[in-house]
């Protein structure tokens, strides 16, 4: 007792540290913390290669036999032990029926071996263009990871590890704890459910086990020809650990064939990567946990308070201070125990799983734009009773996205047959565009929802644990969200939510490479007035490939030309700056590159700009078209703008200047 109480102990002090380590990492920005996860994984690879390669070489040189696990689900029943519990949960006195949704049961309690997928979600926002590329990428990644590492190493477990070493099965006597090995109750390999061998009738029953110790004090176990048949009136069924219940891998290393200093060797290689992974895993958890809090900060769930940046790093160090905090406070208050925080994390995630499909099937009834991807299983009917020959047209659909599909701005409507107005929209890549006559019915989405809502329904009262854990920090959790939405909602007195990006704002008189933060030379500037220029900054974006240009959005804050007497005030960024900056920001989110915005106050945008681009030797300035001026009358203006800008001696005139707008193009070199 005073040994665990001990590990224990270290073991808190190890998490805390962890996670006092990332919490800085994440402060200084995502890439920081990513850097080191990729040095995780990588390391992770490496072991997991070696043990399945390790493993093949073991079944092959001891010749171990294979075969298929039984497909007899066995429950486990309570026990006077009240550490364990029984594997049916509350449906533990349920009819026999139970059988019949097993696997349900047992996929569900497995489910955290896809849990790597849930941080995609969380990530979606810091994923580089290509960002439906990337996504899909990283998706399957997660997945070779979770078939190829997860589940076979742990199949290798089964078959080297010898029964009973992993988990020990007992036919315990109805109340009695299983205190005393051949009276209190007996241990078997595994439970079949068929006719025992010189039996008559179909039955549960295992071989014995027989449980000793060798002279160096390392327990050996064999199995005997002996069977037990269980006896339902007057036994139940039990399960334990082993020894490598909890720690399969260093079980397998233990038993893989080899000189035993070899096997020493991998040992301390792999508790080295075990103590890797679950230290990613409280970056995994911060990273993610500081998304979802953003969202509700932007959401107007959480006051703007949260959402302040980081001064020299511009982080939202106030959230990650948050999180670490409670990150801190669970660990001690679970006090180390890995499986009670496993638990209440399986809990998470398949409820988190269930909503997010279930947000989607709704989304795609909501929202009919076309999308980049869609979830495969669509079925289309027609919304309106006609004729099938009206309702199909023989050519192809047309496509016609207006920018709230693009961008969710809904001010400007831009058609597809027009390819230089500066958007293009984004295709459907099943080829099933918006068309209100239509209902699209996502089978798929559908499907995918109501496995993973049985399987949540069946963990809710299976996993007793989890379940108490989990809606534990469910309620309080949402407690305290519905309080703070109340306050922020009297804050703003019954107005409308609207989520302004928060910056550092960083002012200077001379608009230079150092001061905007460029990482590369000769940018291209991007003239942002208002919403409609976000189109033409989207296309730039998509076109441009950021690791070898910076992409700089200009905004200017126009004076009155000749007024006396103007503040500091305002040439200050307000709410409407903001409000623009954060359009900004968003597209550049969502396209997946990173921009560098700056505001100028003048009382001339096309000089102010033109200095700009002269300051910070750019070699293209993309402007939107004008709505007081013909195109052509624009590009003349600001060519005189760039004449004035360059007029003193020794300072280059080479410029490519573009103006985009719907069905507009026009790209001029100046010189």
């Amino acid at each position: 007792t005073e040994y665990k109480s001990l590990g224990n102990f270290v073991t808190v002090l190890l998490s805390v540290a962890v996670t006092v380590y990332f919490w800085r990492l994440n402060v200084k920005g995502i890439h920081e913390s990513s850097d080191k996860a990729l040095r995780i994984m990588q390391l992770t690879t490496v072991m997991g290669v070696i043990i399945i390669g390790w493993s093949i070489f073991t079944i092959w040189h001891r010749h171990i036999p294979i075969h298929a696990p039984p497909l007899h689900p066995v429950f486990t029943q309570s026990s006077k032990d009240p550490t364990r519990q029984s594997s049916a949960g509350w449906l533990e006195h349920a009819p026999a029926f139970l059988g019949m949704i097993g696997i349900i049961v047992a996929f569900g309690h497995s489910l955290l071996a896809m849990s790597g997928e849930e941080s995609l979600a969380q990530v979606n926002r810091e994923i580089q263009a290509p960002k439906l590329k990337n996504l899909l990428r990283a998706g399957f990644v997660i997945f070779l990871y979770s078939m190829l590492l997860t589940s076979l190493i742990s199949f290798f477990a089964v078959i080297i590890i010898p029964d009973g070493m992993r988990v020990t099965t007992q036919i315990v006597l109805n109340g009695h704890p299983p205190t005393t090995a051949g009276t209190d109750y007996v241990e078997v390999d595994y439970v079949r459910k068929s006719v025992p061998p010189g039996g008559t009738a179909v039955a549960e029953w295992g071989n014995l086990l027989d449980r000793t110790t060798d002279a160096s004090g390392k327990v050996q176990v064999h199995t005997t020809p002996q069977v037990k048949v269980v006896d339902s009136r007057v036994e139940h069924i039990e399960r334990d650990d082993g020894t490598y219940r909890d720690n399969l891998i260093n079980g397998l290393v233990q038993y893989l064939a080899g000189p035993s200093w070899l096997t020493i060797i991998m040992e301390a290689f792999v508790v080295i990567v075990g103590f890797l992974i679950l230290a990613g895993a409280v970056n995994t958890s911060m990273i993610g946990s500081n998304g979802v809090m953003n969202r509700l900060a932007e959401d107007g769930v959480l006051t703007p308070w949260f959402l302040h940046p980081q001064p020299r790093y511009g982080t939202t160090h106030r959230l990650i201070n948050l999180v670490a905090i409670l990150q801190i406070i669970v660990i001690v208050a679970s006090w180390g125990d890995v499986n009670t925080l496993g638990e209440a994390y399986a809990f998470g995630v398949i409820w988190s799983f269930v909503f997010m499909t279930l947000a989607m099937a709704v989304f795609r009834f909501k929202d009919k734009s076309p999308r980049q991807y869609r979830v495969p299983l669509n079925i289309r009917f027609l919304r309106k009773a006609r004729a099938a020959i009206a309702a199909i047209p023989s050519g192809p659909l047309p496509q016609v996205a207006t920018a709230t599909d693009l961008l969710g701005h809904p001010n400007v409507s831009v058609s597809q047959s027009a390819p230089a107005d500066g958007v293009a929209p984004k295709p459907a890549t099943d080829g099933a565009p918006a068309d209100p006559d239509y209902i699209d019915i996502p089978i798929g989405i559908i499907m995918v929802c109501i496995v993973l809502l049985s399987t949540a329904l069946i963990n809710l009262i299976t996993k007793k644990t989890a379940t108490i854990w989990g809606v534990g920090f469910t309620l309080a959790f949402l407690t305290a969200f519905i309080i703070s939405e109340t306050i922020t909602h009297r804050r703003r007195k019954g107005a409308a939510h609207e989520h302004l990006e928060q910056f550092n704002e960083k002012s200077s008189p001379q608009v230079t490479v150092e001061s905007v933060g460029l990482v590369h030379a000769h940018p291209v500037l991007v003239a942002a007035r208002g919403p409609r220029s976000l189109p033409v900054l989207e296309k730039i974006l998509r076109e441009t490939d950021t690791r070898k240009r910076d992409i700089v959005v200009i905004t200017c804050k126009v004076i009155p030309p000749m007024t006396q007497g103007i503040t500091h005030e305002e040439t200050q960024i307000d709410d409407s700056d903001r409000a623009l900056l954060t359009r900004i920001v968003t597209v550049a989110e969502e396209v997946g590159k990173q921009v560098f915005p700056v505001v100028i106050p003048t009382n001339n945008p096309l000089y102010a700009i033109a200095c700009a681009a002269r300051d910070l030797k750019a070699t293209e300035v993309v402007l939107g078209v004008s709505e007081k001026f013909h195109a052509e009358e624009q590009l003349e203006q600001f060519a005189l703008a760039w004449g004035s800008a360059t007029a003193e001696p020794g300072v280059s005139g080479d410029m490519t200047v573009r103006i985009l707008g719907p069905q507009v193009e026009i790209k001029e070199r100046l010189e």
